[in-house]
């Protein structure tokens, strides 16, 4: 392998990452000249509002928390022991094809277990929390179907994906690193293209929008804006949650725009603030917001296989990695290491992945208010939306830059306000 031309294709995908960073995110939602923003937490809530989302989030306490520091963990526990281990690698046997494969789904398997057991009592207790704030509407053997089937899913993709790529660096050894980053930009893409299709039907049916007027409504602000043939669904939540929620998944001939039929039903009382929901989403769909933040990913998770395989490719790197071995415990420790990384990458990467989804989620909301042009219902929708969902509506810096996909509510409604009072000044 020529770690100097690596390193150089490296920098030369982190710059066009950098690039497409700059030149795809909308940085400045309001534009320009947009006046400063005074977000007013007590002007947006009642002192009501304010405390039951204090009192849920210190009920949910620093449990979630503590369920990520060891999901990241795990693997990097079973992975040192692995190593200090003499007996287990003195125990290694040769394996090959359908051996090899039976193993990584193995060590897949059981690692992702040990995490889901880790994280479970943290899971039960915001459940628990979910129920006693009358967020959850489940019983627990439905929670428990869908832990298993996310289990079940993620150990299907994550092990088929490391076979794919443990493959991949064995018939090319001294090309790897190229081919993975290339391979693993395409499945970002395909992923993001089935995830409609394939993943989402596995939890929730999706009906179509029932008639009625706000069908009608719906129809005529698809057709207004451009996209009459959207794909609008309905999806069961109420199954599991009283909350309320809508999206945009797929592009191309997948997309397609779901929205929680508990928000469906908001429309009988305020049908403005649903509207304004939907044309939120209208604006990811107008800013191509999957298709970018998809194209992001993929030259992302490109640059990071590079850096990962320049750090592999080193002395102590290929004492940890090393593929080409055929010996049990040498595929294992592989496996594990690359499943240690996965695991702690998306934490690694969710500053700049949360303030460019922050960004966009923003330029949609500045689209809903252009689209409308009723910031009432807006700022309705968004105070609606975070006292059904019991959102945090003071969050810490920490918590905004680890978490946070969206803005506070608060920064949103002071957005709307901003919009409003520059339209006035125009």
């Amino acid at each position: 392998m020529n770690r100097r031309r690596l390193l150089y294709t490296c920098l030369a995908t982190w710059g066009v990452l950098g690039l497409a960073l700059g030149l795809l995110t909308p940085w400045q939602p309001l534009g320009a000249g947009g006046s400063g923003l005074h977000p007013d937490l007590h002007a947006a809530f009642t002192a009501g509002e304010i405390d039951r989302a204090v009192r849920f989030r210190s009920a949910l306490g620093v449990w979630p928390y503590l369920a990520v520091a060891l999901v990241v963990a795990v693997p990097w526990g079973v992975l040192a022991v692995f190593s200090r281990s003499t007996r287990l690698r003195a125990s290694s046997s040769v394996v090959n094809g359908i051996r090899r494969f039976g193993l990584i789904l193995a060590v897949v398997v059981g690692v992702a277990i040990l995490q889901w057991a880790v994280a479970a009592p943290a899971s039960v207790h915001s459940e628990l929390e979910l129920r006693r704030f009358g967020l959850s509407t489940q019983g627990w053997s439905a929670w428990l179907g869908d832990q298993a089937l996310a289990l079940a899913l993620a150990c299907s993709v994550t092990g088929l994906g490391i076979s794919l790529a443990l493959w991949l660096v064995r018939r090319a050894p001294t090309r790897w690193p190229w081919l993975l980053a290339g391979a693993a930009a395409v499945v970002t893409v395909l992923g993001a293209l089935v995830y409609p299709i394939v993943v989402e039907p596995a939890f929730n049916a999706h009906l179509p929008l029932p008639d009625g007027p706000l069908r009608q409504r719906v129809e005529r602000l698809v057709s207004a804006e451009g996209f009459p043939d959207i794909k609008v669904a309905v999806s069961n939540a109420s199954i599991r949650t009283t909350g309320e929620n809508a999206h945009v998944s797929g592009f191309g001939a997948t997309r397609w725009m779901v929205l929680d039929d508990t928000l469906v039903a908001r429309a009988k009382s305020d049908p403005d603030a649903v509207i304004a929901v939907v044309a939120h989403e209208l604006g990811h769909v107008k800013h191509q917001d999957v298709l970018r933040g998809t194209l992001i990913g993929a030259v992302g998770v490109g640059a990071f296989v590079l850096v990962l395989a320049l750090a592999l490719s080193t002395t102590r790197g290929r004492r940890i990695f090393a593929p080409q071995v055929d010996r049990s415990g040498d595929l294992v420790r592989g496996v594990v290491l690359l499943l240690a990384i996965a695991t702690t990458a998306p934490y690694a990467a969710a500053p700049i992945s949360n303030l460019v989804s922050r960004r966009i989620e923003a330029s949609a909301d500045v689209y809903a208010l252009q689209a409308t042009d009723n910031v009432p219902a807006f700022i309705r929708m968004q105070h609606d939306l975070a006292t059904s969902n019991l959102s945090r509506l003071d969050s810490s810096w920490w918590q905004t830059v680890m978490f946070a996909t969206h803005p506070d509510p608060v920064w949103r409604i002071a957005q709307a306000q901003t919009w409003q009072r520059d339209q006035r000044h125009r």
